[in-house]
């Protein structure tokens, strides 16, 4: 073997190590032996309410503050594009057959039904954090994500979107009725 090749295997032996060992320092702080109650999961060694449940219990469902008073909401729909944006329109949120979705009717004043994920935010231990994944209805590309604010009872999701060939960012806020 010439040089080069040594120093080569070395540099991969060293790597490899390196690789081993710290894969191995993240099992000490991962969940490897953490048993959590129902409705939990863990993250980073501590057991936090699962998607879709909060309290202090995590036995309350996160979609109830979404469903509430059937679910209606007034929607203002601003746009940030060379000239301003603003519409209106009536959407409905019902739950889904997932503890940890709901189902948006009427979105964007056209889309039948999107399914939008409740996400449980561990600082908060509350669902209130809610995300559509990127979702297409016909010429109609969009996602979003957001945050549901209990004092104030609105939602305000951030969308992404393209239609008839523009691309859209968007602030939706939600008034619950």
């Amino acid at each position: 073997m010439n040089r080069r090749n040594v120093m080569m295997k070395t540099l991969q032996i060293i790597l490899a190590t390196v690789l081993l060992t710290t894969i191995d320092s993240c099992d000490r702080n991962n969940c490897k032996n953490v048993v959590c109650q129902v409705n939990q999961q863990c993250l980073d060694g501590g057991c936090y309410c699962a998607d879709g449940y909060e309290g202090t219990d995590c036995n309350t469902e996160s979609y109830l503050r979404y469903t509430s008073n059937g679910g209606t909401f007034n929607v203002v729909e601003t746009c940030y594009s060379s000239s301003s944006n603003f519409f209106n329109y009536t959407c409905y949120v019902i739950p889904s057959t997932q503890v940890n979705r709901v189902l948006i009717n009427n979105l964007f004043g056209i889309v039948a039904s999107t399914t939008a994920f409740i996400r449980t935010d561990a600082s908060t231990g509350k669902g209130t954090f809610i995300e559509i994944p990127q979702q297409q209805q016909g010429a109609f590309t969009y996602s979003g994500t957001g945050n549901y604010n209990d004092f104030t009872n609105r939602m305000t999701i951030n969308f992404n979107y393209t239609y008839n060939g523009g691309s859209y960012q968007c602030t939706h806020t939600f008034y619950k009725q």
